[in-house]
């Protein structure tokens, strides 16, 4: 009997699991080197349990305020989307927090708390390098974004702050690698995972449903090129993402006594984006209400740029006063509306459309990423970032949002195109700025760098075919002279 006939042979299971881990080594060092970074980050450089003002200090309130009265009605914790609040309160229930416990004790909770940023952000970076090995045709392009995502700042910077862009950012992200990995094998758990993703985003920024209704119609058009995508697979889908909107519908109707789905700060955001105002300032009409202000940085930023950039393009225009004032809710859908509707009406749809177009541009130039803006130690690091991504991701990203329009050759690309579609009307809508394009940018890494390659590889065939034409002619006249010769 041979030694190969003696051995046992390996279980099934034992097996695909060694070819599973061999496969995703790249996968492996990338997460690891992305965790090791972010816990440096989060632990000795920028603890978030540190920065703790404005919008982080606004969520804490609100966590704090679930361990006073879990079930207590506050209205303003309707305004703004639940899910950071609400993940803040349950991470800091998991690491040993109690209603009593002082504020001093409170600094190793937030110390945990930091970790788990951490450990999100590194998943971040897998989802990110798993998303481009199912989009891209080219091996080279999930490595490169494997290896910027590890070292991305403003993605790090945002982890090291207690707000919803990195729990927002991976559920984005993660629902979208199901989503293609479920284009690819009809999983159900992938059907599953994508609406339980989607379901979870949303109320961290209910925008994401913008990208599920895009989807939805590209399903429409093109559902012959997703034969595996089933009627049944999309229901599943659909099941938390309807049971999540169900529960935060009730949840608002509880807190405000009006009807909603998630939140009540959509009207307030339209605002700043129709009238171009830097601040609005909520005065108390009652003993329940208290005096809220708030001011977009990225408009905050461009109001600043007429003394350091005079004359140039985009300048704050407001319609109006910069500054709206009013007493009762921050929220109040009927007095915000009316601003909008006088804005619109003493600029005119020309300004309107030019105020849009300012806010696209936001999203990628014009401002420097807040909270950093406000930090004097990082706001380096992220005005240089921010021209990286502005001189070297949006460009091929922005042309790649043509893959839409050609589905035959760009698929996948076209399909993964509609999120920065998505994200490019809220700026045209809504409002712009890069910390509210950031949760985006491991989808725009991908598709960068798969412009980048599919230009690449233009270029290289068209040398190519250049050379041989080149080489077939010296080789013809080579072969003439030689027949003259005879």
């Amino acid at each position: 009997m041979t030694a190969s006939q003696q051995a046992p042979s390996s279980p099934p299971l034992a097996r695909r699991f060694a070819v599973w881990c061999e496969d995703n080594v790249w996968l492996f060092v990338f997460v690891l080197a992305a965790l090791a970074v972010r816990l440096h980050w989060n632990t000795e450089v920028h603890p978030p349990g540190d920065y703790i003002y404005s919008d982080m200090r606004g969520y804490t309130r609100r966590a704090d305020g679930m361990f006073r009265t879990m079930f207590g009605r506050r209205e303003y914790d309707a305004f703004y989307p639940y899910g950071t609040h609400v993940f803040l309160y349950a991470l800091q229930r998991a690491a040993g927090r109690t209603a009593e416990m002082a504020p001093d004790a409170l600094i190793p909770i937030y110390e945990r708390v930091g970790h788990v940023y951490a450990v999100m952000g590194a998943a971040l970076v897998g989802y990110a390098y798993a998303l481009a090995r199912r989009v891209s045709t080219y091996r080279i392009v999930p490595i490169a974004v494997g290896s910027l995502m590890v070292c991305y700042y403003p993605l790090i910077s945002l982890g090291g702050y207690f707000l919803s862009e990195i729990p927002f950012s991976l559920c984005l992200t993660a629902a979208s690698f199901h989503l293609f990995r479920m284009l690819d094998t009809g999983n159900r758990r992938d059907a599953w995972g994508m609406g339980i993703f989607v379901a979870v985003g949303a109320t961290f920024r209910p925008q994401i449903l913008l990208s599920v209704a895009f989807i939805g119609l590209f399903w429409l058009v093109f559902r012959k090129r997703m034969p595996k995508a089933t009627i049944r697979l999309w229901a599943m889908a659909l099941i938390p993402i309807l049971l999540m909107l169900g529960f935060s519908s009730w949840r608002l109707h509880y807190h405000t006594d009006r009807y909603g789905l998630i939140s009540e700060n959509g009207t307030f955001n339209r605002v700043f984006g129709r009238c171009h105002n830097s601040k609005i300032t909520a005065h108390p009409d009652s003993s329940k209400r208290r005096r809220t202000s708030f001011g977009p940085p990225p408009l905050i930023q461009l109001d600043k740029r007429a003394a350091r950039a005079p004359g140039q393009w985009p300048q704050l225009d407001p319609a109006g006063v910069k500054h709206f004032e009013y007493k009762g809710y921050i929220g109040d859908d009927e007095i915000l509306q009316g601003f909008i509707d006088q804005c619109i009406e003493d600029t005119g749809w020309r300004k309107q459309i030019e105020y849009s177009a300012v806010n696209v541009a936001m999203q990628w130039r014009f401002n420097v990423m807040w909270p950093d803006s406000g930090k004097g130690n990082w706001q380096n690091h992220s005005r240089k970032w921010g021209l990286f991504v502005a001189n070297v991701l949006a460009v091929p990203a922005l042309l790649a949002l043509l893959a839409v329009f050609l589905p035959r050759r760009f698929f996948k690309l076209g399909l993964l195109s509609l999120h920065l579609w998505a994200l490019s009307l809220i700026g045209i809508f809504y409002i712009g700025g890069m910390r509210f394009r950031c949760p985006y940018d491991p989808i725009i890494i991908v598709m960068a760098f798969e412009a980048y390659a599919v230009a690449v590889a233009f270029l290289w065939r068209f040398v190519a075919s250049r050379l041989g034409r080149e080489s077939a002619k010296s080789a013809g006249s080579t072969a003439s002279d030689s027949s003259g010769g005879a």
